[in-house]
Parts: C-alpha cells; structure tokens; sequence
C-alpha cells in the first residue's frame, strides 16, 4: 500500500512540475517536487524503502519531462546513499538531514543531467548552468523542503527503536 502511495504522490508532483511548476520561478528555476519527495521519503521512510520509491519517482518524472528516458533515473540513483550517509550523523531532528539530502541530491541532480545532456549532443554553458541554475535548484529545493517533509513525517509511523537511541545528539540538555 505505501508502494502504491509513493507511486501516485510521484505521478502527482511529476505532473505538477510538469505543468505548473514552469509558472513558479523564484530565482530562475523551478522546485524539483519529485526530487523532494524522493529524498524526503528516504529520510522519514528510511533507505529500505527508498531504494523502491526513488526509481518509481524517477519513472515518473522521466515519464513527464522531455529528457532522454532515464535521465532521471541516473540522476536521482545517489539520493539513497546521501540519506545514509546523512543519516550517520545522528541528531534528533529529521528535518535538518532531509534539507541536506534534498540540497545533496539537487546538487547531483544537476551534474547528472548536464553530463546525459552533453552526451546525448546538446551544447551545455558548463559555468551558467552549474552557477545559474544548480546553485539556484539547490537553494529553491531546500525552501520547498518544508511542503512536503512535514505532511510526509506528520503521517509516517515513529522511527524504529535504533533511530530513538541514547546515543543520538539532542538539542535540549
């Protein structure tokens, strides 16, 4: 059933970046709601379950864009490994380590797709993209962070016990 959540959640921001999102431009780029949700998912769900929902959230953005098919897929793989690597910092919040892995994965999603872009025969302005337009998805992704991390950690069930340790920093004494 979660599967099947994450699947129309997918298809539904796909085609709200799809259609929408282009009219929303702060900075010169449009929030990624795809790449959010994926990397959200593999904070508050864990990397177990990312490992199925981010190649579903990569169909269907691939589905959506006019990207090479598969694009998508090259470019959202490094979210798992980012939120386990986020993860091995243990502080009490998820809110922090999801911000990171949605700026992490921004940042990779923008060199992957300009590397399958440049193979695939397009000519790319390697400084603009990478100053205009990554550095600017990095920023908006982890605005738009919030809209969907909260609704997602409000509904999910509690961290499993190894999450909940003693050993985790915490922010109060």
């Amino acid at each position: 059933m979660k599967y099947a959540v994450a699947a129309i959640l997918a298809w539904a921001f796909a085609v709200l970046d799809a259609s929408a999102m282009p009219y929303l431009h702060p900075l010169g780029v449009s929030p990624d709601l795809v790449l959010i949700l994926a990397a959200c998912w593999a904070i508050v769900r864990g990397h177990n379950e990312a490992m199925i929902v981010v190649p579903i959230c990569a169909v269907m953005q691939d589905l959506t864009t006019s990207d090479p098919f598969g694009t998508s897929l090259l470019a959202l793989a490094p979210i798992v490994p980012i939120a386990v690597a986020v993860r091995l910092r243990a502080i009490e919040s998820d809110f922090l380590p999801a911000i990171a892995t949605v700026m992490g994965a921004s940042l990779c999603y923008g060199v992957i797709s300009m590397m399958v872009l440049g193979a695939t025969g397009q000519e790319i302005a390697v400084s603009h993209a990478l100053f205009r337009v990554v550095l600017s998805s990095i920023v908006i992704n982890a605005l738009f962070t919030p809209l969907i991390f909260l609704p997602m950690h409000w509904i999910s069930p509690p961290p499993p016990a190894w999450l909940r340790g003693s050993t985790r920093l915490r922010s109060s004494a």
